[in-house]
């Protein structure tokens, strides 16, 4: 038998892992290296203790912050639309997509650290998320699925 390899998008992979991680913590430090710029180098220590360093070929974050943010917006809609199709009730929607708007929190405040508070970054974050998490209309596909 051949193994399938699965590919998931960048975005949804890591969203994925932080809703996967109970740490807060781990999931700051997550939020960071995904989603802040790559550093020039990274250095490693072999097996025998010499220290070899490692040119990065783009300073890009390993998860485009737009990624991130479709993986979000993209995950409450199917769970709203779960929701209007009667797989699942009220309480356990709103449970879920308050777990991805406290993801989008924290990842809110790891971008204003890594990239500063008044950073084109996050002010492009916090626009491309404010119709997901306050529709302005209950009619959004963000408030009720597809």
């Amino acid at each position: 038998r051949k193994k399938l390899k699965k590919t998931v998008a960048p975005g949804i992979g890591l969203l994925n892992k932080l809703l996967r991680t109970e740490v807060s913590s781990i999931r700051s430090n997550q939020l960071e290296h995904y989603l802040g710029p790559q550093p020039p180098t990274t250095t490693i220590i072999t097996p025998d203790g010499k220290s070899v360093e490692l040119k990065n070929s783009s300073s890009d974050p390993l998860v485009a912050l737009n990624d991130f943010v479709q993986a979000m917006a993209d995950s409450v809609k199917q769970i709203r639309t779960v929701e209007k199709a009667g797989g699942t009730d009220r309480a356990t929607a709103a449970g879920l997509v308050e777990s991805i708007r406290q993801l989008a929190m924290e990842a809110r405040f790891v971008i204003a650290q890594v990239y500063a508070v008044d950073s084109d970054e996050l002010k492009q974050f916090e626009d491309d998320l404010q119709p997901i998490f306050r529709p302005d209309s209950a009619e959004s596909e963000y408030a009720k699925g597809e």
